[in-house]
């Protein structure tokens, strides 16, 4: 077992459900509810749901490869480790075009999908 990438793949699938739950109450419901035509809304929605689905998913195989400590995936934990600290970067960077500074409390995802991707990425 290797115990950094299990404890991304965990930290990753609680994202998932926190995304998939708590994402549904707060931007989703009424973003649903909002004035925005529905060719953009209904864009937008499945964006969402991808977005679910690839967290699902990478979690599931960063489960897997730390679980069975699968070298033969190292590439493939790499590249969804590079994208975890991409997809922080990308809260942060868009949080402090519209929060500043005061991103860091407006949009924390960045505080789970850190550690994701540098402990996915820890031993390689």
């Amino acid at each position: 077992m290797n115990i950094w990438i299990f404890s991304a793949g965990v930290i990753a699938f609680f994202t998932a459900l926190v995304h998939i739950i708590a994402g549904q109450i707060d931007p989703v419901k009424p973003f649903l509810h909002s004035e925005l035509a529905e060719v953009p809304k209904a864009t937008l929605l499945s964006c969402w749901h991808m977005v679910s689905l690839v967290l699902v998913l990478s979690s599931v195989v960063l489960l897997y490869a730390g679980w069975v400590d699968a070298s033969d995936l190292g590439v493939l934990v790499f590249a969804l480790s590079s994208a975890y600290v991409g997809f922080a970067a990308v809260f942060i960077g868009v949080g402090w075009y519209f929060f500043g500074y005061r991103t860091l409390i407006r949009l924390p995802q960045w505080v789970l999908l850190i550690p994701i991707g540098c402990w996915g990425a820890w031993e390689r």
